[in-house]
């Protein structure tokens, strides 16, 4: 069975593409997001877009896809970037032996996010 066979029941690919796809001013995605409430394989449609984008990456793919618009796949990814980001700090911190500046370096971020990160721990270390 091919990883994409979940697609012959997705209602999108039944329906007109115009929906998912609206261009210009007053073409919303109102109809696209009905059908894709009740989708049976929008699991699914979510995992494939994910895979399509990547994870932390810009959600650039024109359109609704598994009942989301690109701005809110966009937060999305940047949400879960920060999510990552945040556990790497905490698990570099908790390791020991790094300082702020040597864990900010591998998260990619500046020393004030790795104090904002790491207070909630500090703060229980010292009670």
């Amino acid at each position: 069975m091919s990883r994409f066979a979940w697609m012959d029941d997705a209602l999108c690919a039944q329906t007109d593409p115009d929906a998912f796809h609206p261009d210009g001013p007053g073409h919303g995605y109102r109809t696209a997001a009905k059908i894709c409430d009740t989708c049976p394989v929008r699991k699914d449609c979510e995992e494939h877009v994910e895979r399509l984008e990547g994870a932390g990456s810009r959600a650039d793919r024109h359109g609704m896809w598994a009942g989301a618009v690109p701005r809110a796949r966009a937060r999305q990814a940047e949400t879960t970037a920060k999510e990552q980001r945040d556990a790497l700090i905490i698990r570099l911190h908790n390791r020991g032996g790094m300082t702020a500046q040597e864990i900010a370096a591998a998260a990619g971020c500046d020393e004030r996010t790795v104090y904002r990160v790491t207070a909630p721990h500090r703060d229980q270390a010292a009670a």
